[in-house]
């Protein structure tokens, strides 16, 4: 077994300990059960550097898979999905996902999209939208949630937000990084999301 393989395995393991702890996941979806190795190559990202440097202040809760997922850091295969037109170029440095289950991600699964996202301090990632319904957890650090329709909510660790299908919602970092895992369902798993006109 290749490094990267048993440390996408102990990140997964740390996943699903963390949907066991959080009702809202479980309530949300099924742990999926069709889940299978994908053996996506790295793609390193400037995002590293901020994740590794700043993971965010995690919670007895949630530590273990924060420090899984700094492991797993320079094995994912890390996204940017806006460009410099759309977002800026110091939110292009200092932010990045990566999908750890679902259509395209290290673990293959047509069930569920599990993704990991990181903003650095002082970003905001305005209004966009996507088909599939979406709960993001807090892992580490803390942001400010803004759901069209919705109260605006500041969440740290071991906090969670619903978002609907196609509802404009975005998020913004103050001084503190933001570190998440999210859960995806429903149609469209394997589009990315996209910015609100």
């Amino acid at each position: 077994m290749t490094t990267a393989r048993a440390t996408f395995d102990k990140l997964l393991a740390a996943a699903h300990e963390w949907y066991m702890a959080l009702p809202a996941m479980q309530e949300f979806a099924d742990w999926p059960d069709d889940l299978t190795w994908a053996g996506r190559p790295p793609v390193p990202q400037s995002v590293i550097a901020h994740l590794t440097k700043d993971p965010g202040t995690a919670n007895d809760t949630s530590r273990s898979l924060r420090d899984a997922l700094l492991a797993t850091a320079p094995f994912a295969e890390w996204r940017l999905t806006y460009t410099e037109d759309e977002v800026g170029c110091d939110f292009l440095k200092r932010f990045g996902w990566f999908e750890l289950a679902g259509p395209t991600g290290h673990f293959h699964s047509q069930q569920i999209r599990m993704t990991v996202g990181y903003w650095g301090p002082g970003l905001d990632y305005g209004r966009h939208q996507h088909e599939p319904e979406e709960l993001y957890t807090i892992v580490s650090g803390a942001g400010e949630f803004r759901l069209d329709g919705a109260e605006t909510l500041t969440l740290g660790p071991g906090g969670t937000r619903f978002h609907p299908s196609e509802q404009p919602h975005a998020l913004s970092t103050s001084d503190k990084p933001l570190l998440v895992f999210v859960l995806w369902r429903g149609d469209g798993l394997a589009a990315d999301p996209r910015m609100t006109a």
